[in-house]
């Protein structure tokens, strides 16, 4: 995204006299002939700049926002220009376009500031403090570009030990791009994920998604059995039921046989869940018959420059 993340508070407010006083080579001029058209591209910055300097001067406000116990006298038209959320509250035949002071619930003051600050500077610190409290704010008052800022600085700051927690935000919020681009990255770095007890909540249709990628960044399939099974005894009780459907993306069939059946048939959970069983036997049936030489060479492979792969068992 192009636009500039920056901290707003310490920037000198532009005088409307000085705005006004740009030299004339600052305009775009067109003509055509006997006419000259100006098409002053710096206006929007003197009206931006003028709104919050009566903003700061409480001139001409026309609202009080009340978050918490602070107060927030601002413009309903700059709040409507600025805002999905509140061109909806000010602009249709609600009670709140007739109130003085409106009560703002899901935010709390320092927040709001922030937004505030944004709607009328387009300027704002975005931290790895703030970050997730702008968001959830952003998206709930329809600050769109302040949402597309957030999800930008997120995905920079993707880590192992972050990314189920910023997945399970984008999931909250319906953030869809920054959804893929956290399960792409869980993908890629799935080894040092695994490491993290965060990924243990991730939720069961993101870890679908996941096992079942050609990309999967693992050294053996046992690794990938070994986190379902923990991802399943974490909650046991409510994910037991998804046992078949999560094994399912397991590729049993590239398990060594020793390991498959010490490990994988002896297990308890395993064992107390019949519909797992038509996954062993096609497993078994790959293993009786030597078949898992053969589905090295065929099967579609994904390898990196260490040589790690996952291939595929169909």
């Amino acid at each position: 995204m192009g636009d500039k993340v920056e901290k707003s508070s310490e920037e000198p407010l532009v005088s409307l006299n000085n705005e006004c006083s740009r030299k004339m080579g600052d305009l775009v001029e067109v003509s055509t002939g006997d006419k000259v058209k100006f098409d002053d591209t710096g206006l929007s910055i003197v009206l931006q700049n003028g709104l919050e300097n009566l903003r700061l001067e409480n001139s001409l406000t026309d609202v009080i926002l009340c978050v918490d116990s602070m107060e927030f006298s601002c413009h309903r038209v700059v709040l409507a220009a600025a805002s999905n959320y509140f061109r909806a509250m000010f602009c249709n035949d609600l009670k709140e376009k007739y109130e003085e002071k409106i009560i703002i619930q899901g935010v709390d003051a320092e927040t709001m500031q922030m937004l505030l600050d944004y709607t009328y500077t387009s300027q704002v610190l975005i931290t790895k403090q703030n970050v997730q409290k702008v968001l959830e704010a952003a998206s709930l008052f329809q600050f769109l570009r302040m949402v597309e800022a957030c999800t930008s600085f997120l995905t920079e700051a993707l880590h192992p030990e972050n990314c189920v927690g910023v997945l399970r935000l984008a999931d909250t919020h319906s953030l869809e791009t920054l959804k893929q681009q956290v399960q792409s990255y869980i993908i890629q770095n799935f080894a040092q994920v695994l490491n993290y007890e965060e990924f243990l909540e991730i939720p069961a249709d993101i870890l679908y998604n996941t096992l079942k990628s050609d990309d999967l960044y693992v050294t053996e399939e046992a690794q990938v059995f070994e986190t379902v099974m923990n991802w399943v005894r974490y909650k046991e009780s409510e994910r037991f039921p998804l046992l078949p459907y999560v094994l399912e993306h397991v590729r049993l069939p590239l398990l060594d046989p020793w390991y498959f059946v010490e490990t994988v048939e002896a297990d308890q959970l395993i064992r107390q869940c019949p519909d797992v069983f038509p996954l062993l036997q096609e497993a078994r049936m790959y293993h009786l018959s030597g078949n898992e030489d053969h589905l090295s060479i065929t099967s579609n492979t994904a390898k990196d420059s260490n040589g790690s792969f996952r291939a595929s068992s169909s």
